[in-house]
This record gives C-alpha cells, structure tokens and sequence, in this order.
C-alpha cells in the first residue's frame, strides 16, 4: 500500500493555529464586560422606577404645609383643573368616587354592565375662588343620554372672556374629545362637537393650540387586556402625544412611558407631560410642522399625574401619587375610602443654567405640599392663584374632590 501522506502541521501547531488572539481576546471581554453593564444598568433603572411606582422603602407619610387647606364640600373625583386667572374662576369636571372603581378605563376599569348609572353622569363644575363657591353646569346640546365621564381638559382662550374647552370623554362606545365653549358669565357650556379619530385611542390630558387644534397624551397603546397588563409591567414605552387638527393629525411625539397629564407655558412654546411610571417630566418644544423636539427629561421621586403652569413664576406645579400601591389596591375595594397619600412639587427653570449647563441642572424640584392620605387623596392637579393666593387642589379618585390651600409661603 501506498504510504499516506500525514499533514505538516503538528498537534501543537494546529491547536496554535485555533487559539485566539489577545486582540480577540480583548474585544470579547469588553463585549462582555459592556453585557453585564447594560443589564445591571437595565435592572437598577428598571428597579428605581418599580420602588418610585409602589411607593416602596417610604416610612410614615407626615403632611407638609397643608395647615389651612380645606374641603370644598360637594364634589368629588376632581381628575382636573384649569384656572382663567383674571375672573378667579375654576373649570374642573367631576364624578362619583365610588364609580371610578367600577369603569374608568384610564386605570383599567371596563365593568359597564356592572356600573352604577352615576357613573356615566359626570358634571362641569366651575368653582369661584372669590366666593368659595362652585355650580354645577349645564351642557347645552349635548344630549342627555351621552355618557359623561370626564377626564382631562385643555383649554383655550379666543379671547378675554370666550373660551374653548376640550373635554375627554370615556364613553361606553369609546374614547372621545367633546369640544364645549363658554363665556365668562354665562350659565350653561355649550356643547359644539364630537372628535373621534382612530390615532385617539387611550386619552388622557390635552393642551390646546386653537380653537379646533390640540395635543392629546395617549397613555398607552393597548387599552386593556394582557397587553395592556404587558405595557405597565414592563414600562415599555409605548405611549404617544397626538397633534389634532381638522386639516391634520398624527404622532407628534412616540416613546413615552405612559403618557399621562399635559400643561403648556403661557406662549405655548413649550409642552411639560408627565411620564407617571418611574416619575419623569418630559419638557417639547412644538415645532414648525407641529412635531415635538424634547429638550430635557426632569427625574421626580414620585408617580407624578398632572402638571400645572404658573404663568406669574414660570414654574409647573406637579401632583400625583406618593404611594401609587395603597391607591391601587383600595381601588378594588368596593365601600372602602381611598386614602392615596399625595404630593405636590414646584418645577422651575434653574437660573444659572445657561451659564453653567454641565453643572446646573436646566430645572429645580421643590417639595410645596405632601399629605398623607386623611385630607388630601389621590391628588392629581394644583392650580395656583397667585394673585389670590390660593393653591387648587383635585382629587381624581376622592369623595373629596376639591381641597383649597392657602399657597405657602415662599413658593
């Protein structure tokens, strides 16, 4: 037989050839090394966020600068307000406490069948803060029998005493934007029109532009379902901010983690929308084509729900949810009190900023108001009344629904 040819290449050698480079070596490691830093990064923010959306690691709540504050006795589930400054007055809309438990698709409650009839019987309230003294509205032209469960509103000014409003509706047939005018001094909102539009899917506040164009925060992508379960519990950030117009409407701005209340400064040059899961305010400037450009993402320590802006200071006061946990579960108990312990901060452009940015943050947080549930719950707005001195206060899911505080001093 013929002698087989053997290879040149020894054992050693070959295992030589195979062994990996150092320069290998060290991309890997850094790969690897880049892996592991990702995912514990991941897993912090992931975690900070769950302990801010919980509530968790917080002791006793003790209220701060809530001497004074007091309740407008009557109404309840307040989710909004907005203030037209130079009449003193409030516009809010209004529900049944106990009703949110059973259909307020914003948290997930779909039970229609099972609802009380006042659940779909919100009221337009205008409170005046001269008097202390609110009434209760009527909705001219909109028909008796349209369910009414209201959520956020934008308003707009066409002129000093003529106003627009924009009213979510969480109708049984799908969520809405009911467009209503008022003139300061008038008895009754008219009711002008209905907006449907398929990218409208789970509003939650507006900021108007005109009077038939507006953002709209969509808080999440899917409505309910395990998807929707999906979205909240992973954060995903699926929400969105919708420019409506009747020429146009699209996705202004896509990637939030649930989008939740809207404000504008006065020009409207700017949009501050809270980003509740984690506690983020998110600050847009509209642009040309009506898209937003975010310019920074501000970092809170709690659930915030609904921002307000203080045309006197340049500030947005923020309210929301210090324990999100104990409000979560009391909302599955029928015939118990909700007592969301609750917070509000100032927001406010840092001044030495622009001089300085790596060093001064673009904002400063201020704590103005906490409360532990007895007298202030499940707060979602404050509306500040400089001139009147008054801070504002609603309730989204609380039988008392407007709490009146004297603004602290100092802010």
């Amino acid at each position: 037989m013929p002698e087989s040819k053997k290879s040149s290449s020894s054992p050693s050698s070959v295992a030589q050839a195979k062994k990996p480079s150092p320069s290998f070596k060290n991309k890997a490691t850094a790969i690897v090394g880049i892996l592991v830093a990702l995912t514990a990064s991941l897993t912090y923010n992931f975690a900070r966020d769950a302990t801010i959306d919980l509530g968790l690691l917080l002791g006793p709540i003790e209220p701060f600068n809530t001497q004074g504050c007091k309740v407008v006795p009557g109404p309840q589930a307040c989710e909004d307000i907005h203030l037209h400054r130079a009449s003193g007055l409030a516009f809010t809309t209004c529900g049944d406490s106990e009703a949110r438990k059973i259909w307020f698709p914003p948290m997930d409650k779909h039970n229609a069948t099972g609802a009380p009839e006042v659940a779909f019987r919100d009221k337009f309230v205008i409170y005046d803060i001269n008097t202390d003294k609110y009434e209760v509205m009527k909705l001219e032209g909109l028909p008796e029998e349209t369910d009414r469960v209201f959520h956020g509103l934008g308003v707009f000014e066409r002129s000093a005493k003529d106003l627009t409003i924009f009213a979510v509706n969480h109708r049984r047939g799908g969520s809405v934007i009911e467009v209503l005018e008022y003139s300061i001094g008038d008895t009754v909102v008219q009711y002008k029109e209905t907006i449907r539009h398929p990218l409208i899917v789970t509003p939650n506040d507006i900021v108007a532009m005109g009077e038939r164009s507006f953002y709209v925060s969509n808080d999440h992508r899917h409505p309910t379902g395990h998807m929707r379960e999906i979205e909240e519990l992973t954060r995903r950030p699926w929400s969105n901010i919708i420019y409506y117009s009747p020429e146009s409407t699209f996705v202004a701005y896509d990637g939030i983690i649930s989008a939740n209340g809207m404000t504008a400064n006065t020009d409207r040059s700017k949009l501050f929308v809270s980003a509740c899961h984690g506690g983020a305010m998110h600050v847009f400037e509209p642009q040309p084509d009506h898209s937003l450009a975010q310019l920074d993402r501000v970092k809170l320590d709690f659930y915030n729900d609904n921002p307000s802006f203080d045309p006197n200071s340049g500030s947005v006061f923020i309210t929301g949810h210090v324990k999100p946990l104990i409000m979560t579960v009391q909302l599955k108990q029928l015939g118990v009190r909700v007592d969301g312990p609750s917070k509000v901060v100032k927001m406010t452009p840092h001044p030495l900023h622009l001089q300085d940015p790596e060093r001064y943050p673009a904002y400063e947080v201020e704590t103005v108001l906490v409360d532990n549930g007895k007298l202030i719950s499940t707060g979602t707005v404050a509306a500040v009344d400089r001139r009147r001195g008054v801070m504002l206060v609603g309730t989204a899911f609380s039988d008392r629904g407007l709490v009146r505080c004297p603004l602290p001093e100092g802010f």
